[in-house]
């Protein structure tokens, strides 16, 4: 059962070099109704505006000068605000290998999505990771549960979850949610 939101108090920042692909997503989350959407050309201009803005959700491509998606994210999830470093962020980037997806996931994203995009998929995946928040609470991506404990961290039963590396199984189900 597919659940409708009203994206028009929802925030988004997209962060991606090619300014063509950000009018197109712009478009599209106006499709959606979502009525504040402020943009940036790579991570770094990206990391001045969450700090400026706070926004609430994340769009980002992956390949990008001078700071990529992955320091972006990396940079992100290390901020010592919460509300910051939980922002819900979802990679949409043509590179869409398994190495990168891979990489994404353990950064801390909450979805990926390769190029071109479907809005309909775009909308799924806002909406899931919006559902899951106002369910579980705001979390460091998909890896992570409610209370911002690594699931990694759990199976190994200590709390160095930065430099743990999840079970194959564990990484092929997420994987596999993360693409769909």
């Amino acid at each position: 059962m597919t659940m409708h939101w009203d994206l028009s108090a929802v925030s988004f920042l997209v962060i991606d070099d090619n300014m063509h692909m950000r009018s197109i997503l712009r478009s599209v989350l106006g499709g959606f109704g979502a009525r504040h959407v402020f943009e940036a050309s790579d991570g770094a201009d990206g990391l001045e505006v969450v700090l400026d803005r706070s926004p609430d959700f994340i769009l980002c491509d992956w390949v990008m000068k001078p700071l990529s998606g992955s320091e972006f994210i990396r940079t992100l999830r290390a901020e010592k605000d919460r509300l910051l470093s939980t922002l819900p962020v979802v990679v949409v980037s043509a590179h869409s290998h398994k190495s990168t997806v891979i990489e994404a996931v353990s950064l801390g994203i909450h979805g990926f999505i390769a190029k071109p995009v479907s809005p309909a998929v775009l909308y799924r995946h806002i909406t899931d990771t919006l559902h899951k928040q106002a369910v579980y609470g705001r979390n460091k991506g998909i890896l992570f549960n409610s209370t911002s404990t690594d699931r990694r961290s759990r199976n190994r039963g200590d709390d160095q979850s930065a430099v743990a590396v999840p079970p194959a199984s564990d990484t092929a189900t997420v994987i596999d949610m993360a693409l769909i």
